[in-house]
């Protein structure tokens, strides 16, 4: 035993001296040897996506940009870009931007009329960027500077969509772990395009990029009513709506408003309207009720009990699903799902099958 412990650490330091000492042979081979050529990297292909710019139109293209930086509540992020499903961009400006709309925004209240004037076109014209800063202007107490500023809401509104006209700086990134919500502050986006090549993309001038083929197309989704048959109660789905494209949305199944007297107020996606002879179908496709926006901070449970209601983004305004919605949706963001509380107060049971899909 004591012999043959002793020899392994003998073996392994012959063995290293062994390594150690090269064969003169194998030494001259490598003089006058050229060193071995460092060849750059290409850039990674990470995907098609689709850039929703805000003048609306739309390219798809190859990102090239490797990572983006985006500072958030919690400190700052490099996020690969090949793990980005979506980016709804927030208010980015153009430099020099800002600077004019601040100006601009202190020249309504200017003592020459001409000075005002021209401050108010100045806001038009700046159109979507402008508008965060109008809306303060609003509030102003500044009787003159409040009530320009009130007409121009009236402009802008009337000239641009309601998704395009955003008040949050904020960036939404999704990744298939989870979403990241901060500010981006990579200016710029590198990408490869059939038309137009190499292209640097300017991050103020997107509305959004969504990954080809991501999210999902059509998503599956079971509404408990024991759970989102109530006031604020919402699910949040996978299905990711662009604010462009149509979306269908069918239900089916039967809940029971009133589950303590068992199968006497059964009601289907139509909820009670559908239940006493109304029609509700979403999109206005089948009937007038669908597709309408509800009006106010809460809901009519008497018209919209049992009803399927969904509503874009986390801050969306709620609308009636019923048995079939076939529409493109106001805005831009992840779809929620609710059904009307009961009529009478009181937890409902069952549940409603949904399924949702983009219309190609």
């Amino acid at each position: 035993m004591y012999r043959s412990s002793l020899c392994l650490p003998l073996l392994a330091l012959l063995l290293g001296v062994a390594a150690a000492q090269e064969p003169k042979g194998e030494a001259k081979k490598q003089e006058g040897k050229a060193p071995p050529r460092q060849v750059a990297a290409a850039l990674p292909e990470l995907g098609e996506v689709d850039v929703h710019f805000l003048n609306t139109s739309t390219v798809r293209m190859t990102v090239r940009s490797e990572r983006l930086e985006i500072t958030t509540f919690y400190g700052k992020l490099a996020v690969p870009v090949s793990d980005i499903r979506l980016i709804e961009f927030g208010l980015h400006f153009p430099d020099g931007v800002e600077a004019k709309i601040e100006h601009a925004i202190k020249n309504l209240a200017h003592k020459d009329y001409r000075e005002r004037d021209n401050a108010s076109k100045i806001l038009l014209e700046l159109g979507p960027f402008s508008y965060p800063a109008v809306l303060d202007a609003k509030r102003s107490k500044d009787m003159e500077t409040s009530r320009r500023a009130g007409d121009i809401l009236k402009k802008l509104e009337a000239k641009h969509p309601k998704k395009d006209l955003k008040t949050s700086a904020n960036d939404k990134l999704v990744t298939p772990t989870f979403t990241i919500v901060g500010r981006i502050v990579t200016p710029t986006l590198k990408a490869k395009t059939e038309l137009f090549g190499e292209v640097e993309l300017s991050v103020s001038k997107m509305r959004t990029l969504r990954a080809v083929g991501a999210p999902s197309r059509e998503v599956e989704i079971g509404v408990d009513a024991g759970k989102y048959a109530n006031a604020g109660q919402w699910l949040e789905t996978e299905f990711e709506a662009d604010g462009k494209t149509a979306i269908v949305i069918t239900a089916k199944g039967v809940i029971d408003q009133w589950p303590q007297q068992p199968g006497q107020y059964l009601v289907g996606p139509g909820g009670q309207l559908g239940r006493m002879g109304g029609i509700i179908a979403g999109g206005g496709v089948g009937g007038p009720g669908g597709g309408r926006i509800i009006l106010g901070p809460g809901m009519n449970t008497q018209m919209y009990s049992g009803a399927l209601l969904g509503k874009i983004g986390d801050n969306g305004e709620p609308f009636i699903i019923g048995e079939r919605y076939d529409n493109v949706p106001d805005r831009e963001g992840k779809l929620y799902l609710q059904i009307g509380p009961s009529l009478w107060g009181c937890p409902s049971s069952g549940s409603y099958h949904v399924a949702i899909s983009r219309k190609e």
